[in-house]
């Protein structure tokens, strides 16, 4: 409870930044619903995934940056929205496209939860394979290999919608995917040298995108 309190007050702590930004630059923006339940989506995926400080390091050597990368590309998507809605002041609504993005936003939170709530204790901020570690098959590891990754993807380009803020949109699709591929290759060559099968489970079950299974599938853990 401690722990969720305190990420808390960090999720509070970043949503301070683009609400001082606004303030200052187009006060206005700060009547936009959409800054809000963005703000509120935000604050809730920051508590209930793991703990993270932004400028830490790398917590194990497999890592190699990739934990880092992730959470800036996501902060510059966020600072590219903002200086682009900023710059572009518009007379937004809560349009089609505004609540097919929230939608998105909530269903990528919801994604990224059940991964982290399915693994436990065994679900990592950093690349690694811990002791007693085992082959999990329930929840959405059963449909895709990285459930957790497929969740952020969606919540953190969605965002960029929400504002119909199409060049840092474009600009998160690019750099999201770029950081969590480069992530995945990491991590996957560490599972495949460390947990026997895991080569075999990943020929048959997709990394990201969920397709029709073909026969059982097994999961190892990971993100």
């Amino acid at each position: 409870m401690r722990a969720a309190a305190r990420r808390l007050l960090q999720g509070l702590v970043l949503a301070a930044a683009p609400v001082a930004f606004l303030a200052l630059a187009w006060p206005a923006g700060l009547r936009l619903p959409h800054l809000w339940l963005a703000i509120a989506v935000g604050l809730l995926g920051n508590t209930l995934q793991p703990s993270y400080r932004p400028f830490e390091g790398s917590r194990t050597r497999h890592d190699r940056g990739t934990a880092a990368q992730i959470l800036w590309s996501v902060y510059g998507a966020q600072a590219a929205t903002v200086v682009e809605l900023v710059l572009r002041r518009p007379a937004l609504t809560m349009d089609a496209v505004s609540w097919a993005a929230l939608a998105a936003m909530v269903l990528g939170l919801v994604v990224r939860t059940w991964a982290v709530a399915t693994l436990g204790r065994w679900f990592t901020w950093n690349v690694d394979v811990q002791a007693g570690q085992r082959v999990v098959e329930r929840g959405p590891y059963r449909f895709v290999r990285h459930p957790g990754y497929l969740g952020a993807l969606l919540t953190y380009v969605a965002v960029c919608a929400l504002f119909h803020c199409w060049v840092a949109a474009l600009l998160a699709a690019v750099a999201l995917p770029v950081a969590f591929v480069r992530r995945i290759a990491y991590e996957e060559a560490l599972l495949r040298r460390e947990l026997p099968g895991y080569a075999a489970y990943a020929r048959r079950t997709p990394a990201l995108l969920p397709t029709p299974r073909r026969g059982s599938t097994r999961r190892i853990v990971g993100q």
